[in-house]
């Protein structure tokens, strides 16, 4: 990971001020830009592991005029000259905010949950773990996974609520069309890839610990996140649309999905939960050796 890009928006009259609170940071370039007569923007290039300490020195420092200031972290792939960094955690105020991002109710998310469990049924129906594969690609469960990890560690009330209810809403959607699709099909529960989704195996737990703690390490590092989604979807969405088919073919053994897909999801949230609380630890510390 190459660093960060911190793009302040601030009143000219604070620009040196701004400038002067980093000055003893580890930066690697930073540059100003007038933007008008009262306006200016200060370009700060850093590595990941010290935008966290950047931003907080900058928010301390203009503390009293924050209202009219702007502060964004953009990521950056590639700087030239190359400049050596160590690779670390990025700032809580971008973990949070993508993790927000990632939680927020939206009809795409949705529609991406519908269609997930479109593929997924259709994977189990024709016993293809190909297709099931397919499925894993769209479902966007990892945000809420993570939110509730995250707002587990911090206690956000209303991260925790959003996540909560974004999880219930997502799962609400697959379940319930799985179960319309299990009464228009005729269903056979003795198939391989459903009977391996009703019942929990300490490979299920194993699963769904990695995906939790991979999902929360790739987003504290500002990492790509596609393929660990796929990974939490793999622990959740199978055994989900496994409960709702078998529940409306009336088959038995539907209440096993479910407590599977419920088994994985604590799983997820409380490995997720271990690795925010170790980072949260990590960052105390560095700022405690600061002072």
């Amino acid at each position: 990971m190459a660093g960060r890009l911190i793009e302040v928006f601030l009143p000219t009259e604070r620009l040196e001020l701004a400038r002067s609170s980093i000055s003893g940071l580890r930066i690697t370039s930073m540059w100003t830009e007038r933007l008008s007569e009262t306006h200016s923007q200060l370009h700060i290039l850093t590595d990941s592991a010290n935008s966290e300490k950047v931003t907080e020195t900058l928010r301390t420092s203009l503390a009293d005029t924050m209202e009219d200031i702007r502060i964004i972290c953009l990521p950056v792939e590639a700087s030239i000259p190359e400049e050596k960094s160590s690779s670390g955690m990025i700032s809580f105020d971008e973990l949070k905010q993508d993790i927000v991002e990632m939680t927020s109710p939206s009809p795409s998310t949705w529609i991406l949950t519908f269609l997930s469990a479109v593929v997924a049924a259709t994977g189990l129906y024709r016993n293809s773990a190909t297709i099931l594969i397919g499925a894993m690609v769209i479902a966007p469960l990892l945000g809420p996974s993570v939110g509730l990890s995250l707002s587990l560690i911090h206690w956000d009330l209303k991260l925790l609520g959003v996540s909560l209810r974004e999880m219930i809403i997502r799962s609400i959607i697959a379940f319930a069309f799985s179960a319309a699709l299990g009464m228009l099909l005729t269903v056979d529960p003795v198939l391989s890839e459903i009977t391996a989704r009703i019942q929990a195996g300490p490979s299920d737990i194993v699963l769904a610990l990695a995906s939790g703690a991979a999902g929360a390490i790739a987003l504290c590092t500002g990492g790509s996140s596609t393929l660990i989604g796929v990974m939490v979807a793999v622990a959740l969405m199978p055994p989900l649309v496994t409960s709702g088919l078998l529940m409306g073919g009336g088959h038995s053994g539907w209440q096993g999905g479910l407590t599977l897909f419920a088994l994985n999801l604590a799983c997820i949230v409380v490995s997720g939960s271990v690795v925010f609380a170790f980072r949260k630890l990590v960052k105390s510390r560095k700022r405690n050796s600061l002072h």
